[in-house]
């Protein structure tokens, strides 16, 4: 009889006590948006790596990263992080989370304001003597605001911006050897 008369207790508490609970919570709908963009390096992937994680030829590409100089050696570890500010003034980090030499590397911004996700991916693939470098951003946006229109403008074309630039860093690196 003690057991359940506890139990019915500890009920009666989960149900009193589980509806204030919920009105602490708030949700909100967002975006993932995703841009896809590719070029054809002439290079070899080893070349494009490089491109992609030596700090000399990283803010060549991306002038985003703030602490680059501070930098002594090449993004080679999960975990390994640069500072960062964005077209929109969002400063943060970034962090390195995967990485195939010469095949794949994949970066999260992440805000210290908190406001959004983002990841970029970039994969190498060989394509005789070039490379092909596919690039994929993500990021959430809220739904339905005057401005997502305007964001996903401004991102598209970063990435164009970018992937030419990494372009030429990878070119005009293999060319002088």
């Amino acid at each position: 009889m003690r057991r359940c008369s506890i139990l019915i207790l500890v009920l009666l508490c989960i149900v009193l006590i589980a509806p204030s609970f919920s009105q602490n919570v708030a949700i909100s709908k967002m975006a993932l948006m995703t841009f896809t963009g590719s070029t054809e390096v002439k290079a070899a992937p080893a070349q494009v790596w490089a491109a992609l994680t030596e700090i000399d030829k990283m803010k060549a590409w991306y002038p985003g990263w703030k602490n680059v100089a501070a930098m002594t050696k090449p993004l080679t570890a999960v975990g390994q992080m640069l500072d960062y500010n964005d077209e929109w003034n969002n400063a943060g980090k970034t962090v390195v989370i995967y990485l195939a030499k010469n095949q794949e590397l994949r970066l999260a911004h992440v805000p210290n304001d908190g406001s959004y996700v983002c990841q970029l991916k970039f994969k190498l693939e060989p394509k005789g003597a070039s490379t092909l470098v596919t690039a994929v951003d993500q990021y959430s946006d809220a739904l339905d605001v005057p401005t997502d229109k305007d964001t996903a403008l401004i991102a598209k074309n970063g990435m164009m911006k970018y992937l030419a630039a990494l372009k030429a860093v990878a070119e005009k690196a293999a060319s002088a050897k």
